[in-house]
């Protein structure tokens, strides 16, 4: 055999291997009948090209294409290969299961027996598809409710018996501090809502008030804004002037004060030791001590006093308003007219 013919044969081979390797790989095997069957699902999460398809947990076909349903594309057609010496009947239904939690998922053919001549699924039949939850994979279809019943049933009695008294456990005990907290603050909800009760006419009068201000403060804005002018003013003049010659000034200014309020608090001084002279002045006038508390508590002296001023009164003002009648000259030796009375004379004027 010539060496042309052997690498002819060898390529030949290779060839078959690597197309025989490639469709083994996508989950068809050349050298074996099979058939393609499809099923439609709404959603195909985790189930991947080359996912087994089993019956009974034993792999007898694979996922060779997942496609969009071409009349609904919110539906996924999938198409897998299943050898030919199943019989698969046409009433099978395919529930897309989980494989655990890291396996993604698989189809899984559940029938009751085999078919039997056209009852069987060929090459191109459509199967109804299901899709099971993870938890329904796990347990099993018929124990999921079993199942979920026994949980809330257990989840109730765990819940009625939290923080009940004797329960054990710090959550418990948290539970029970939290119902006593919980006692507290609508005791003193209740508190507040009182205190308020009584609180909004108060409440209502402080508002009032307060938009009185306000209304106030709006009719003084522009009063208030001619401060402010007056204040920029000021210290821009501030800023103006020289400073370090002002401070000199209030330093001087301040030594000063010091100075008159040194002199303030001698004169201070004085005026406690006059007040105190006096409080003893004063303390012995009203015991009846001396003179002057003679004079002030002598009603019938005080009377004569008051009589002398009266009459002194009227003869100053009768020596203001008749004077000839006390002084008598004559610049020519001429005799002076006798002196009368007058009518309005204050002497005449009873009391």
């Amino acid at each position: 055999m010539s060496r042309e013919i052997k690498i002819g044969i060898l390529t030949f081979l290779v060839l078959v291997t690597m197309i025989w390797g490639y469709t083994f790989l996508k989950g068809r095997n050349i050298l074996t009948a099979s058939n393609e069957l499809k099923t439609t699902y709404r959603d195909v999460t985790d189930l991947n090209v080359s996912s087994p398809v089993l019956v009974n947990g034993y792999k007898i076909g694979t996922v060779t294409k997942i496609k969009l349903n071409p009349s609904n594309v919110k539906l996924m057609d999938v198409y897998y290969l299943i050898d030919s010496e199943y019989k698969i009947p046409k009433n099978a239904i395919a529930k897309q299961k989980s494989l655990g939690f890291v396996n993604g998922k698989g189809i899984f053919l559940e029938f009751d027996k085999e078919c039997n001549g056209s009852d069987c699924a060929v090459n191109g039949d459509e199967l109804k598809g299901e899709t099971v939850g993870l938890l329904g994979a796990m347990l099993g279809e018929g124990e999921v409710e079993n199942y979920s019943s026994q949980m809330t049933k257990s989840a109730r009695e765990i819940i009625s018996n939290i923080g009940k008294e004797g329960e054990p456990g710090a959550i418990n005990e948290t539970i029970r501090q939290l119902e006593i907290i919980s006692k507290n603050l609508a005791a003193i909800t209740g508190t507040t809502n009182q205190l308020m009760a009584q609180s909004s006419s108060n409440l209502k009068k402080t508002i009032d008030n307060l938009a009185t201000i306000s209304s106030a403060l709006a009719k003084s804005n522009q009063k208030i804004e001619s401060v402010m002018a007056n204040v920029d003013k000021i210290t821009s003049d501030i800023a103006k002037s020289n400073l370090q010659t002002t401070i000199g000034k209030t330093n001087e200014t301040l030594d000063a004060s010091k100075i008159a309020i040194t002199e303030m608090k001698t004169t201070l001084a004085s005026a406690s030791t006059s007040m105190k002279d006096l409080s003893r002045l004063l303390n012995k006038i009203e015991k009846g001590d001396g003179t002057l508390s003679k004079l002030m508590n002598d009603k019938k002296l005080y009377t004569n006093i008051e009589m002398t001023t009266r009459n002194l009164n009227l003869l100053l003002q009768d020596l203001r308003l008749n004077p000839k009648r006390y002084a008598h000259f004559s610049v020519f030796g001429k005799k002076q007219k006798e002196f009368t009375l007058p009518d309005n004379d204050p002497a005449n004027i009873e009391e």
